[in-house]
């Protein structure tokens, strides 16, 4: 559906590639650790974090120290771990 958008051609990894897993059990191709394009690994940490610290029609948004801990427990599973790392010091330093 994006493909035709010529100016988004730069960031079709991110929607192409951001359900793929750390582990290698993520969708469509079962790409594993840095075969995951790093734009695609950086925006599931930050989708997974918007997700869960918002308000849902079918639950309340998770707390921040939930959603630290969720991220840190799926680091090297779901998430790329140093991602992880990066973005909870970027959270530390930005509050």
């Amino acid at each position: 559906m994006l493909f035709p958008i010529q100016y988004l051609h730069p960031a079709l990894n991110i929607p192409r590639y951001h359900h793929e897993r750390w582990d290698g059990a993520g969708y469509p191709h079962g790409l594993k650790g840095e075969e995951i394009p790093l734009t695609a690994r950086i925006f599931t940490v930050i989708d997974n974090w918007d997700a869960l610290t918002s308000d849902r029609p079918y639950r309340e948004a998770w707390s921040v120290e939930r959603t630290k801990s969720y991220l840190i427990e799926m680091s090297g599973q779901i998430f790329d771990p140093l991602i992880v790392e990066k973005f909870l010091e970027i959270l530390e330093t930005s509050s």
